[in-house]
Protein backbone atom coordinates (compact mmCIF):
# COMPACT_ATOMS: atom_id res chain seq x y z
CA UNK A 1 0.00 0.00 0.00
CA UNK A 2 2.44 2.35 0.59
CA UNK A 3 4.53 1.35 -2.40
CA UNK A 4 1.55 2.38 -4.42
CA UNK A 5 1.39 5.52 -2.59
CA UNK A 6 4.66 6.63 -3.35
CA UNK A 7 3.79 5.78 -7.20
CA UNK A 8 1.09 7.74 -6.95
CA UNK A 9 3.05 11.18 -5.47
CA UNK A 10 5.89 10.48 -7.55
CA UNK A 11 3.19 10.45 -10.71
CA UNK A 12 1.41 13.55 -9.70
CA UNK A 13 4.74 15.35 -8.32
CA UNK A 14 7.26 15.09 -11.32
CA UNK A 15 5.58 16.52 -13.98
CA UNK A 16 4.98 19.70 -12.42
CA UNK A 17 8.99 19.63 -11.16
CA UNK A 18 9.77 19.13 -14.94
CA UNK A 19 7.71 21.72 -15.99
CA UNK A 20 8.95 23.76 -13.50
CA UNK A 21 12.59 23.06 -13.68
CA UNK A 22 11.68 23.98 -18.06
CA UNK A 23 10.47 27.49 -17.31
CA UNK A 24 11.89 28.86 -14.21
CA UNK A 25 14.79 26.54 -12.85
CA UNK A 26 16.83 26.54 -16.48
CA UNK A 27 15.99 30.29 -17.34
CA UNK A 28 17.26 31.17 -14.19
CA UNK A 29 20.58 28.94 -14.15
CA UNK A 30 20.94 29.82 -18.06
CA UNK A 31 20.54 33.97 -17.45
CA UNK A 32 23.57 33.34 -14.47
CA UNK A 33 25.78 31.44 -16.62
CA UNK A 34 25.31 34.41 -19.61
CA UNK A 35 25.99 37.04 -17.33
CA UNK A 36 29.45 35.68 -17.26
CA UNK A 37 30.27 35.04 -20.50
CA UNK A 38 30.61 37.95 -23.49
CA UNK A 39 27.57 36.22 -25.60
CA UNK A 40 26.98 38.95 -28.62
CA UNK A 41 24.22 37.09 -31.04
CA UNK A 42 25.87 39.43 -33.91
CA UNK A 43 29.05 38.12 -33.72
CA UNK A 44 28.06 34.27 -33.58
CA UNK A 45 31.99 33.13 -34.64
CA UNK A 46 32.88 34.83 -31.34
CA UNK A 47 31.34 32.45 -29.22
CA UNK A 48 30.55 33.05 -25.67
CA UNK A 49 34.31 33.60 -23.52
CA UNK A 50 34.42 33.47 -20.03
CA UNK A 51 34.44 37.27 -18.65
CA UNK A 52 33.58 36.58 -15.15
CA UNK A 53 32.42 39.97 -13.68
CA UNK A 54 33.20 42.48 -16.17
CA UNK A 55 29.48 42.30 -17.43
CA UNK A 56 28.39 43.80 -14.27
CA UNK A 57 31.26 46.37 -13.58
CA UNK A 58 29.74 47.36 -17.61
CA UNK A 59 26.27 47.45 -16.21
CA UNK A 60 27.18 48.97 -12.75
CA UNK A 61 29.32 51.79 -14.71
CA UNK A 62 26.73 52.88 -17.06
CA UNK A 63 25.23 55.72 -16.89
CA UNK A 64 22.11 54.22 -18.52
CA UNK A 65 22.07 52.24 -15.53
CA UNK A 66 21.79 55.03 -13.11
CA UNK A 67 19.08 56.59 -15.22
CA UNK A 68 16.72 54.09 -15.71
CA UNK A 69 17.54 53.44 -11.96
CA UNK A 70 16.35 56.22 -11.05
CA UNK A 71 13.47 56.25 -13.36
CA UNK A 72 12.35 52.97 -12.31
CA UNK A 73 11.95 54.42 -8.35
CA UNK A 74 9.98 56.92 -9.72
CA UNK A 75 7.48 54.90 -11.59
CA UNK A 76 7.33 52.01 -8.95
CA UNK A 77 6.85 55.04 -5.65
CA UNK A 78 4.62 56.92 -7.62
CA UNK A 79 2.91 53.89 -9.08
CA UNK A 80 2.56 51.76 -5.84
CA UNK A 81 1.78 55.19 -3.41
CA UNK A 82 -0.72 56.40 -5.77
CA UNK A 83 -2.80 52.69 -6.84
CA UNK A 84 -2.60 51.77 -2.53
CA UNK A 85 -3.85 55.52 -1.78
CA UNK A 86 -6.64 55.40 -4.13
CA UNK A 87 -7.44 51.60 -3.35
CA UNK A 88 -8.00 52.66 0.14
CA UNK A 89 -10.12 55.94 -0.39
CA UNK A 90 -12.49 53.82 -2.56
CA UNK A 91 -12.49 50.86 -0.28
CA UNK A 92 -13.36 53.04 2.61
CA UNK A 93 -16.39 54.85 0.71
CA UNK A 94 -18.09 51.35 -0.61
CA UNK A 95 -17.78 49.78 2.80
CA UNK A 96 -20.47 52.39 4.11
CA UNK A 97 -24.06 51.49 4.61
CA UNK A 98 -25.25 54.12 2.91
CA UNK A 99 -24.04 53.77 -0.51
CA UNK A 100 -26.31 52.78 -3.25
CA UNK A 101 -25.90 50.46 -6.42
CA UNK A 102 -22.32 49.20 -4.35
CA UNK A 103 -22.48 46.27 -6.40
CA UNK A 104 -22.69 48.18 -9.84
CA UNK A 105 -19.88 50.82 -8.78
CA UNK A 106 -17.29 47.90 -7.72
CA UNK A 107 -17.99 46.22 -11.27
CA UNK A 108 -17.31 49.43 -13.08
CA UNK A 109 -14.15 50.12 -10.50
CA UNK A 110 -12.59 46.70 -11.54
CA UNK A 111 -12.92 46.87 -15.01
CA UNK A 112 -9.18 48.29 -15.23
CA UNK A 113 -7.72 44.99 -13.67
CA UNK A 114 -9.41 42.60 -16.32
CA UNK A 115 -8.10 44.60 -19.45
CA UNK A 116 -4.77 43.37 -21.08
CA UNK A 117 -1.57 46.05 -20.06
CA UNK A 118 -1.38 45.96 -24.18
CA UNK A 119 -4.59 47.13 -24.78
CA UNK A 120 -4.50 50.00 -21.66
CA UNK A 121 -1.34 51.14 -22.95
CA UNK A 122 -2.75 51.74 -26.89
CA UNK A 123 -5.97 53.10 -25.18
CA UNK A 124 -3.58 55.66 -23.44
CA UNK A 125 -1.56 56.43 -26.36
CA UNK A 126 -4.49 57.54 -28.46
CA UNK A 127 -6.03 59.20 -25.96
CA UNK A 128 -2.95 61.16 -25.34
CA UNK A 129 -2.23 61.96 -28.77
CA UNK A 130 -1.69 65.72 -29.70
CA UNK A 131 -3.42 65.42 -32.85
CA UNK A 132 -6.17 62.70 -32.30
CA UNK A 133 -6.67 62.24 -28.38
CA UNK A 134 -9.34 62.97 -26.43
CA UNK A 135 -7.53 64.34 -23.64
CA UNK A 136 -5.72 67.05 -25.45
CA UNK A 137 -9.50 67.92 -27.31
CA UNK A 138 -11.25 68.03 -24.54
CA UNK A 139 -8.86 70.35 -23.29
CA UNK A 140 -8.52 72.37 -26.05
CA UNK A 141 -12.67 72.86 -25.99
CA UNK A 142 -12.22 74.56 -22.55
CA UNK A 143 -9.99 77.24 -23.69
CA UNK A 144 -6.67 75.10 -21.85
CA UNK A 145 -3.65 74.83 -23.68
CA UNK A 146 -1.95 71.47 -24.42
CA UNK A 147 1.31 69.83 -24.54
CA UNK A 148 2.56 66.80 -26.92
CA UNK A 149 2.41 64.78 -23.46
CA UNK A 150 3.87 62.05 -24.48
CA UNK A 151 6.48 63.81 -26.47
CA UNK A 152 7.76 65.67 -23.56
CA UNK A 153 10.77 64.22 -21.47
CA UNK A 154 9.57 66.21 -18.39
CA UNK A 155 5.98 64.78 -17.97
CA UNK A 156 5.90 61.84 -20.26
CA UNK A 157 7.13 59.20 -17.52
CA UNK A 158 4.29 60.97 -15.17
CA UNK A 159 1.66 60.27 -18.06
CA UNK A 160 3.00 56.53 -17.61
CA UNK A 161 2.91 56.29 -13.99
CA UNK A 162 -0.75 57.54 -14.07
CA UNK A 163 -1.62 54.81 -16.54
CA UNK A 164 -0.24 51.97 -14.07
CA UNK A 165 -2.32 53.39 -11.35
CA UNK A 166 -5.34 53.51 -13.50
CA UNK A 167 -4.47 50.33 -14.50
CA UNK A 168 -3.54 48.38 -10.71
CA UNK A 169 -6.10 50.28 -8.45
CA UNK A 170 -8.47 48.07 -8.52
CA UNK A 171 -6.61 45.28 -7.16
CA UNK A 172 -5.65 47.38 -3.92
CA UNK A 173 -9.29 48.48 -3.76
CA UNK A 174 -10.68 44.75 -3.95
CA UNK A 175 -7.97 43.56 -1.11
CA UNK A 176 -8.74 46.85 1.18
CA UNK A 177 -12.75 45.79 1.05
CA UNK A 178 -12.25 42.62 1.79
CA UNK A 179 -10.04 43.60 4.58
CA UNK A 180 -12.50 46.08 5.53
CA UNK A 181 -15.30 44.12 5.51
CA UNK A 182 -13.92 41.58 8.31
CA UNK A 183 -12.97 43.92 10.83
CA UNK A 184 -15.55 43.87 13.68
CA UNK A 185 -18.12 47.40 13.29
CA UNK A 186 -18.81 47.29 16.75
CA UNK A 187 -14.82 48.62 17.20
CA UNK A 188 -16.22 51.94 15.85
CA UNK A 189 -19.34 51.96 17.53
CA UNK A 190 -17.14 51.91 20.81
CA UNK A 191 -15.27 54.57 19.42
CA UNK A 192 -17.82 56.46 18.14
CA UNK A 193 -19.79 56.44 21.62
CA UNK A 194 -16.24 57.57 23.09
CA UNK A 195 -16.29 61.25 21.11
CA UNK A 196 -13.71 60.06 18.72
CA UNK A 197 -13.92 61.42 15.01
CA UNK A 198 -14.10 59.59 11.78
CA UNK A 199 -10.29 60.47 11.37
CA UNK A 200 -9.51 59.07 14.46
CA UNK A 201 -11.56 55.61 13.74
CA UNK A 202 -9.45 55.40 10.95
CA UNK A 203 -6.21 55.83 12.71
CA UNK A 204 -6.39 53.96 15.54
CA UNK A 205 -8.18 50.84 14.45
CA UNK A 206 -8.86 50.48 10.68
CA UNK A 207 -4.67 51.32 9.86
CA UNK A 208 -3.94 48.89 13.04
CA UNK A 209 -5.85 46.20 11.56
CA UNK A 210 -4.96 46.85 8.26
CA UNK A 211 -1.22 46.70 8.75
CA UNK A 212 -0.62 43.49 7.64
CA UNK A 213 -2.88 43.65 4.71
CA UNK A 214 -1.41 46.62 4.18
CA UNK A 215 1.85 45.24 3.70
CA UNK A 216 1.09 42.36 2.02
CA UNK A 217 -0.34 44.39 -1.18
CA UNK A 218 3.07 46.99 -0.96
CA UNK A 219 4.81 43.70 -1.85
CA UNK A 220 2.94 42.48 -4.25
CA UNK A 221 2.16 45.95 -6.15
CA UNK A 222 6.01 46.91 -5.87
CA UNK A 223 7.52 43.63 -7.08
CA UNK A 224 4.62 43.95 -10.31
CA UNK A 225 5.56 47.54 -10.64
CA UNK A 226 9.06 46.85 -10.82
CA UNK A 227 8.87 44.64 -13.62
CA UNK A 228 6.37 46.66 -15.78
CA UNK A 229 7.14 46.55 -20.02
CA UNK A 230 4.14 46.45 -21.47
CA UNK A 231 2.53 49.28 -20.92
CA UNK A 232 5.76 51.66 -21.07
CA UNK A 233 7.12 49.45 -23.83
CA UNK A 234 3.46 50.15 -25.78
CA UNK A 235 2.98 53.91 -24.68
CA UNK A 236 6.20 55.21 -24.99
CA UNK A 237 9.08 52.28 -26.07
CA UNK A 238 11.36 54.18 -23.50
CA UNK A 239 10.87 57.56 -25.11
CA UNK A 240 11.26 60.40 -25.88
CA UNK A 241 14.71 60.14 -25.54
CA UNK A 242 15.26 57.86 -22.58
CA UNK A 243 12.55 59.60 -20.42
CA UNK A 244 10.65 56.96 -19.44
CA UNK A 245 13.58 53.91 -19.91
CA UNK A 246 13.09 51.92 -16.68
CA UNK A 247 15.63 48.84 -16.18
CA UNK A 248 13.37 46.66 -18.28
CA UNK A 249 12.88 48.67 -21.22
CA UNK A 250 16.97 49.19 -20.94
CA UNK A 251 17.42 44.95 -20.68
CA UNK A 252 15.38 44.72 -23.65
CA UNK A 253 17.66 47.43 -25.60
CA UNK A 254 20.72 45.38 -24.30
CA UNK A 255 19.24 42.08 -25.32
CA UNK A 256 17.21 42.19 -28.51
CA UNK A 257 18.29 45.57 -29.81
CA UNK A 258 22.08 45.31 -28.83
CA UNK A 259 21.63 41.47 -29.10
CA UNK A 260 24.44 41.87 -26.27
CA UNK A 261 22.89 38.68 -24.31
CA UNK A 262 25.68 38.88 -21.64
CA UNK A 263 25.28 41.95 -20.49
CA UNK A 264 21.43 42.06 -20.70
CA UNK A 265 21.71 38.72 -18.64
CA UNK A 266 23.88 40.71 -15.72
CA UNK A 267 21.41 43.42 -15.86
CA UNK A 268 18.35 40.87 -15.14
CA UNK A 269 20.45 39.29 -12.48
CA UNK A 270 21.35 42.72 -10.71
CA UNK A 271 17.25 43.86 -10.73
CA UNK A 272 16.61 40.35 -9.61
CA UNK A 273 18.83 41.02 -6.67
CA UNK A 274 17.31 44.17 -5.75
CA UNK A 275 13.49 42.95 -6.03
CA UNK A 276 15.24 40.14 -3.53
CA UNK A 277 16.19 42.83 -0.97
CA UNK A 278 13.26 45.06 -1.20
CA UNK A 279 10.65 42.17 -0.62
CA UNK A 280 13.14 41.07 2.52
CA UNK A 281 12.68 44.02 3.56
CA UNK A 282 8.80 43.99 3.33
CA UNK A 283 8.31 40.46 5.02
CA UNK A 284 10.55 41.80 7.91
CA UNK A 285 8.18 44.42 8.07
CA UNK A 286 5.24 42.07 8.19
CA UNK A 287 6.25 39.67 10.83
CA UNK A 288 7.28 42.51 12.85
CA UNK A 289 3.70 43.99 12.59
CA UNK A 290 2.04 40.27 13.07
CA UNK A 291 4.41 40.70 16.16
CA UNK A 292 3.12 43.76 17.75
CA UNK A 293 -0.60 42.67 17.09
Amino acid sequence: MAAENRKLIYFFLIPPLLILFAITIYPFAFGIYNSFHDWLLYKPQMGKPFVALEQYRTILTDANFWQALQRTLIFVFGSVALSMTLGMVQALILNRDDIRGKAIIRSLLIIPLVMAPVVIGFAFRFMLDYDLGVLPWLLGRVGLHTYRILSDPTIALFAVILTDVWNQTPFAFLVFLAALQTINPEYYEAAAIDGSSAWQRFRYITLPLLRPVILVVLLIRTIDTFKAFDIIYVMTEGGPGRATEVLNLLGYRLAFVGWRMGTASALALIMFYLVVVVATLYIRLMRRSEATT
